[in-house]
């Protein structure tokens, strides 16, 4: 292992898990916990720690104000998520999981890793992706690659294969929802198309689940803010008991009243209907875009934990005429992917062969005006790039003035499918100064480019000027200034870390470790018992006998440090 080291992360809304490439394949690094999925659950211990992944998930229903899941899908917005003193945007609560994971991934390696590829859902808009970069600079990492998690899953899914096929990469997690066409041959992965629904995963049939339940008891709804983690909890619980059973039951000890539930399959499909109806749309938009049809498919690939539910099986099965394939972990292929991705950005010579291509999931325009009769009307929508076009991409728009003396123009740019501006998504602006002449002389180049990572470059020239207009968004509601970011760096830094994950004192620990190894008879059995004491100090979190204990520690490191390099 070298310093060059690039991990993959699968970032999730439910779980997060962390990758690399080893020895010609891809490897899930575990957690502190021996797991290698991570629960995406940030929070804060009694004594004001922060604590993240299990530890975190383990207090949400006991307490729910010092704990926060789900924060994926405030990605990019300028939500503010309470923690009980503390308020964090979505990019900070991402951080600190990013943190735990590069903290989980340097344990396991036994060195700094400074780089990663991090996955994001294909309908992750230009905002949305810078977040998942803003959040992973405030971790400490330098984000290499963002890639979309279905086609993440498409790589590890075509190396496992090794065959040429079609398949629909049909990727359900806990917060979104993405639908990727995808053609491999000779090597080639190749995206055609992508779809998706950033606000559709398993937890909206958690939420219906939970819906359903409160309607059983509708006294229950003046308690809603006390009773729901505890609602939540069962309403998870139940719809788990559907894949071993066709039928689930729930009880709940609450305010002196028993609470029970029994819900039949039926039932069951009934409340989650319109989520399933939900999930039909980037389907055919998917097969549509890509000129593909369901018998044009060899394999249709289940992606994601809620694939896991016989409801969403039956009705993929239903929707293509065929059983779905699921013999890859659909928790742990999107992250296999990531480490593949990372490998393929470190030019590992055992992936020389392979090629993946990928595509933009949604077109992005300019807002534009239109004659109507004697007058202008605007608030028209004009594709720059279309959807799909693979990446990169370049494409040049050329727009002219329409009034007289005009000396500014306002470039918006949105992103979506619809005819009129306001019901796509804005992205950004920026005023372009131009000559006053008469209306419809001047004319303006616009250059959309879409990199390899899905995030957007605007620029505009006009004939005569040499001067090129970049955009730079940061008027859009949800972007992170510069400001932002190191005001959230400083806030991050600031917060309370149980002791053992310090940095200082993970290092010794690793140091610890080393020589251990290195050790042999008595002496291995004294750095055995440095560390048991440097260990239990740790979880005391007495700082003063931490102290007293590091010192002992590395003065006892220091005898060996000629020995050992």
């Amino acid at each position: 292992m070298t310093a060059d080291l690039i991990i993959g992360i699968d970032l999730g809304t439910s779980n997060s898990a962390v990758s690399l490439w080893q020895d010609g394949r891809a490897v899930l690094i575990p957690n502190k916990h021996g797991k290698v999925l991570t629960p995406s659950v940030v929070g804060f211990d009694d004594d004001g720690h922060v604590i993240t992944g299990q530890a975190a998930k383990d207090r949400l229903q006991s307490h729910p104000q010092l704990t926060r899941a789900g924060f994926k899908r405030y990605m990019g917005t300028d939500e503010t998520l309470v923690l009980g003193q503390n308020s964090f945007r979505a990019e900070e609560l991402s951080a600190l999981l990013l943190r735990q994971l590069k903290n989980d991934a340097e344990a396991w390696l036994g060195h700094p890793v400074t780089d990663a590829v991090i996955t994001v859902p294909a309908y992750f808009n230009d905002v949305q992706r810078r977040a998942v970069k803003t959040a992973g600079t405030i971790a400490g990492l330098t984000v290499r690659r963002l890639l979309n998690e279905p086609t993440a899953a498409s790589i590890a899914f075509g190396l496992t294969g090794n065959r040429e096929c079609k398949y629909l990469a049909f990727d359900l997690g806990g917060g979104t929802f993405d639908v990727s066409v995808i053609d491999m041959f000779e090597g080639v992965i190749g995206v055609c198309a992508s779809s998706g629904d950033v606000r559709l995963g398993g937890d909206d049939f958690t939420e219906a689940v939970c819906q359903w339940m409160l309607e059983k008891y509708p006294e229950l709804s003046e308690h809603q803010y006390q009773i729901r983690p505890l609602l939540l909890e069962q309403a998870e619980q139940l719809k788990i008991q559907f894949s071993q059973s066709n039928q689930g039951s729930a009880f709940l000890r609450w305010n002196d009243m028993d609470l029970h539930w029994t819900m039949t399959e039926p039932e069951f499909a009934a409340c989650c209907q319109p989520l399933l109806t939900r999930l039909q749309k980037p389907v055919l938009q998917s097969l549509n875009d890509a000129r593909f049809s369901p018998d044009d498919l060899d394999d249709v690939l289940l992606v994601g934990g809620a694939t896991r539910m016989p409801l969403v099986r039956q009705a993929v099965a239903r929707l293509f005429g065929r059983f779905p394939r699921h013999d890859l972990n659909p928790d742990e292929v999107v992250a296999l992917g990531a480490g593949i991705q990372a490998g393929m950005v470190m030019a590992d010579k055992a992936l020389d062969d392979v090629v993946l291509t990928d595509v933009m999931p949604f077109s992005l325009g300019i807002e534009t005006t239109k004659r109507n009769g004697l007058n202008y009307e605007d608030g028209y929508f004009l594709p720059v790039i279309e959807r799909n076009n693979f990446l990169p991409v370049s494409k040049l728009q050329t727009v002219g003035t329409v009034a007289d003396n005009q000396k500014i123009i306002l470039l918006k740019v949105y992103q979506g499918e619809a005819r009129r501006v306001r019901e796509n998504i804005f992205l950004g602006e920026m005023e372009v100064a131009i000559p006053a002449r008469p209306a419809g002389e001047v004319e303006i180049n616009i250059r959309f480019t879409y990199t390899i990572d899905g995030l957007l470059e605007v620029e505009c020239t006009y004939q005569g000027n040499p001067k090129v207009f970049r955009l730079v968004i940061e008027k859009v509601p949800g972007q992170m200034s510069d400001e932002q970011i190191a005001a959230s760096l400083a806030k991050i830094a600031g917060l309370k870390q149980h002791p053992k994950d310090m940095p200082e004192n993970r290092e010794l620990l690793l140091q610890c470790s080393r020589l251990y190894e290195f050790l042999l008879g008595d002496e291995r059995a004294m750095a055995d018992y440095i560390t048991t004491e440097f260990e239990q100090a740790l979880n005391s979190q007495d700082f003063r006998r931490i102290s007293t204990v590091r010192q002992n520690v590395v003065q006892f490191l220091e005898q060996y440090k000629g020995r050992t390099e």
